[in-house]
């Protein structure tokens, strides 16, 4: 009731409410994209979906914006952050509305895929981008003393669009196939997702020109300084050492769960189902990622109470040990139950590692370079599950069934519990800048 309460504290701040709103349309829509391009590469009968084919998915994910981003990450902090997350949304819907027309056109072979990939490369980066944009603009939508609370419930709306856009994603395709040829099923989640887009666009519209930062006159910088501002961020990140180590944090907890997630793929795909029962193994394995989504949603309502009673640091570190505990259910022969169980704890604590992570960037790093922080910050995540990927894609077997990795992953969240204990000995109290805990905590102005 009290992390209920301070989230409808949070929720009376209309900057904020109209933040959440953008975010739910905007990576619902984003969520839509990927079950279309999950269902076009790993579930079609010609598909024979390897480890290295569901890591290439998972990098085509997480990577367009990490190979681009330090080109553009000066633009959050040069230009109005509302302007950056209208732009994009409204770029995503019109290449939503041209992977469309590619898809039910039947191009989706030869040169034609290659332009299919390209349509999703940009779609999926620009969305990097409008997180980092939205990321680096939220300490504007509350109070000083309320980061941790916005930090827990922001990273809740992700899962959260993922589990609503997968769901009406799934359904539709799984409709659609019954009735239209492949081509017509497939591409109606691309107008889906447009639509989307469009109603995150006209939200966006409404904040001022400056309400998410930077403000006026903050940084003056050409593109010449690309890198340049690049090396602000890291060096600022780097000095910042709680905000380091949060980070360092959430990268490890991250390469395991994307190790764990190609796992999940292959054991869906070629140890519980085959080819014969595709649309079967879609339904299932959706069912995992909606646990797994599920944990991750109600971690917010799980940080913010015990960060705010024992401190951040204390709560990380549990969620470490915890995620290793969690690891260990489904070891042996694994089972459809043992997996959705542990998906479901995984994902709870690891995206509880990942708003504590949040929680001190946000607090230690200035508007004037959080910007740039965010996006090395967004690179560094989602540079994780790729790692994780390739890690599962060149250890393990056809099927996905192997325990000595499952153990492997147990040992490493413990060895991160362990390191994080060490790195972050006698801070507590720097852990809980930003949060009820922190000296001041009734100071700061309120948006």
């Amino acid at each position: 009731m009290d992390a209920l309460r301070r989230l409808a504290r949070l929720l009376r701040h209309p900057a904020f409410r109209r933040l959440v709103a953008v975010r739910l349309l905007s990576q619902s829509g984003d969520a839509v994209v990927q079950v279309g391009m999950a269902a076009y590469i790993l579930f079609s009968p010609q598909s024979q979906a390897d480890a290295w084919a569901i890591a290439a998915v998972i990098a085509l994910v997480m990577l367009p914006f990490s190979v681009v981003g330090p080109f553009v990450s000066p633009i959050l902090d040069r230009f109005p952050r509302q302007r950056i997350v209208v732009v994009c949304d409204l770029t995503r819907l019109l290449l939503s509305i041209v992977t469309f027309v590619v898809v039910v056109s039947g191009g989706v072979a030869g040169s034609r895929q290659f332009i299919l990939y390209g349509l999703l490369l940009l779609i999926l980066g620009l969305n990097r981008l409008q997180l980092a944009a939205l990321g680096a603009g939220m300490p504007h939508t509350v109070a000083a003393n309320e980061y941790l609370e916005a930090a827990a419930i922001m990273p809740m709306l992700g899962p959260l669009s993922g589990m609503v856009g997968g769901l009406l994603a799934g359904g539709l395709r799984l409709a659609a196939g019954r009735m239209l040829p492949a081509g017509w099923a497939g591409g109606l989640l691309f107008l889906l997702a447009a639509v989307m887009f469009a109603g995150s666009a006209l939200v966006a519209a409404r904040f001022g020109g400056r309400r998410l930062g930077p403000r006026a006159g903050a940084v003056r910088s050409s593109w010449a300084d690309v890198w340049t501002g690049l090396s602000v961020g890291v060096r600022e990140l780097w000095l910042a050492r709680p905000a380091f180590t949060g980070v360092s944090m959430v990268f490890g907890a991250r390469v395991g769960y994307g190790l764990l997630m190609t796992m999940v793929i292959l054991l869906y795909r070629h140890h519980f189902g085959s080819d014969e029962n595709l649309e079967s193994v879609m339904v299932q394995m959706g069912v995992w990622f909606l646990a797994s989504g599920a944990g991750f949603a109600l971690s917010g309502l799980l940080v913010t109470p015990v960060a705010a009673r024992f401190g951040v640091r204390f709560t990380l570190l549990v969620s470490l040990a915890a995620a290793s505990a969690a690891q260990l259910i489904p070891t042996g022969a694994p089972s459809r139950p043992a997996l959705l169980v542990a998906g479901f704890l995984l994902g709870l604590c690891l995206q509880s590692v990942k708003i504590c992570g949040d929680t001190v960037v946000q607090a230690h790093i200035g508007d004037r370079t959080r910007g740039r922080v965010m996006v090395i910050y967004d690179i560094i995540n989602n540079l994780g599950f790729v790692v994780g990927a390739v890690v599962a894609a060149a250890t393990l077997p056809p099927d996905g069934v192997s325990s000595p990795a499952m153990f492997a992953l147990a040992a490493g969240y413990l060895l991160l519990a362990a390191l994080f204990a060490v790195l972050s000995r006698g801070r507590a109290a720097s852990y809980n800048r930003g949060t009820v805990l922190a000296e001041g905590r009734h100071t700061g102005n309120r948006p």
